[in-house]
């Protein structure tokens, strides 16, 4: 669904003025967690400037968008100011047979990436940073090929949901990957979650402050607020993943999730399914004006 009404844009506050401009809005945050981009073009006459922002936001939920474009001119920016909105729908959900092309294109090169980065730390150390850098990385990579490249991460929605499961739960969630078709390449994001993991295996030195990991395998209980991993393998009501400040503070390392009965005590877990900018009716967020 999408914001069917305009929202009070609080012009009297200057905001667009600001660089960055203060956008989103509060009003617009407090729909729920979202993204947002903008743009500035100006044009320039023989008495003044008029100056023109673009911005959009992105609610990560549901996908729906809002843009506002405002201008004023430049030597009396409360006097001039103008402003419009236009507001596009969630789109429609990405068919079968498109979810299986775009992980038939991405889904491979997205888990040789991560698995290729194991014992090396990427930006900050964060593990939505990792996944993010993933991405970001193969578009540009498929840019140069003159190929559709996936879609980056918006907030903590990395594509199209294809899973989502939730602990404690009556019964148990056996059978569920394989039921969504959850494969390597695909992106965990978890909320809330408490495992009991299994640990496969941790680089021997990660540069930087966080020291030495020794090589081993055990049994360990992780509690995870918000957290972003890779899958690059799944056996059962197992999955294993690349993750980053999960199992090696700070750096990358391998280990498994039971999403089952077994080993998932309480929490969220959501599968995305990594699809290509175009995909979907959706499409990476841009701060250009549609003139219709």
């Amino acid at each position: 669904m999408a914001h069917q009404q305009d929202f009070d844009l609080a012009l009297d506050t200057s905001w667009f003025t600001k660089e960055p401009p203060a956008f989103p809005l509060p009003s617009m945050k407090a729909l729920g967690p979202c993204t947002s981009t903008y743009d500035w073009t100006w044009e320039q006459d023989p008495t003044d400037t008029t100056k023109t922002l673009i911005c959009a936001v992105l609610w990560t939920d549901t996908k729906a968008v809002t843009k506002v474009r405002v201008t004023w001119k430049r030597s009396n920016p409360m006097g001039t100011v103008k402003a419009e909105q236009k507001h596009y729908p969630t789109p429609p959900p990405v068919s079968a047979e498109n979810l299986d092309k775009a992980h038939k294109r991405y889904g491979e090169n997205i888990a040789l990436w991560a698995e290729s980065s194991v014992g090396t730390r990427v930006g900050d150390g964060e593990c939505w940073t990792f996944v993010h850098h993933a991405l970001a990385d193969l578009a540009e990579s498929y840019r140069q090929y003159g190929e559709e490249p996936p879609l980056v991460s918006q907030g903590r929605t990395h594509g199209q949901p294809i899973l989502t499961l939730t602990a404690p739960s009556v019964g148990t969630n056996g059978g569920l990957l394989q039921l969504a078709d959850v494969r390597r390449g695909d992106i965990l994001e978890l909320t809330s979650a408490h495992f009991q993991i299994i640990t496969e295996e941790a680089p021997q030195h990660v540069p930087g402050a966080w020291g030495t990991w020794k090589k081993g395998a055990g049994e360990k209980n992780v509690r995870l607020n918000h957290h972003t991993a890779i899958v690059v393998g799944v056996k059962g009501d197992v999955v294993k993943v690349v993750e980053q400040n999960g199992c090696v503070p700070g750096g990358v390392g391998k280990t498994r999730y039971d999403l089952g009965g077994g080993g998932m005590k309480e929490g969220k877990v959501v599968v995305f399914r990594v699809i290509g900018e175009t995909m979907g009716g959706g499409g990476r967020l841009t701060a250009k004006w549609e003139d219709e």
